[in-house]
């Protein structure tokens, strides 16, 4: 009885990871690509390889309605039957945006999870700092936690007044969309 559970759940486990090995990666990348573009998000100039358990796309460039936003060096999306997520690395913001933050971020990662099917959740770090975010989708609420860092004190305390600081010295911001 017990060698039958076994063999279920190792036969279980060879068909989720050929399932996530063998999935199309990279029409869905594409396919989202194109649901985006009426929203006026495009994404260019990106190498896609698919890299057997997750998505890599190198060298990307995305654009706001015409306008150059963001340049990212790398991205990983690993697509797992229980935990999702989507790391960028070494990601460069448009010339526009430095009024309000530092234009280098190292490091953004976005995790979703069967788990906790309600909730979204997301790290960054960067010249700005250190930023966790959770997205609660049934409440429809974001809250964003920020600790600065000394150039995102000394250079953008108008971008910080929009958050609230905390008692340990953290800035908070909450919005309801």
């Amino acid at each position: 009885m017990v060698n039958k559970l076994l063999r279920f759940f190792l036969y279980f486990i060879f068909f989720i990871l050929a399932l996530i090995y063998f999935t199309p990666k990279n029409s869905i990348y594409y396919f989202l690509e194109k649901e985006l573009k009426p929203y006026g998000v495009i994404i260019s100039d990106e190498e896609v390889t698919d890299r057997a358990f997750f998505l890599e796309i190198l060298h990307s460039n995305i654009s706001f309605e015409k306008i150059q936003s963001v340049s990212i060096s790398t991205t990983d999306i690993k697509i797992f039957a229980l935990y999702n997520s989507i790391n960028f690395k070494d990601i460069v913001l448009s010339s526009v945006a430095e009024s309000f933050i530092p234009l280098h971020v190292e490091n953004v990662n976005i995790i979703y999870t069967i788990l906790s099917p309600l909730h979204i959740l997301g790290s960054s770090y960067g010249e700005f700092g250190e930023v966790h975010m959770s997205v609660s989708i049934l409440e429809r609420k974001l809250h964003v936690t920020l600790i600065p860092s000394e150039l995102m004190l000394k250079k953008y305390q108008s971008t910080l007044g929009n958050f609230v600081k905390n008692q340990n010295g953290e800035y908070e911001y909450d919005k309801v969309f």
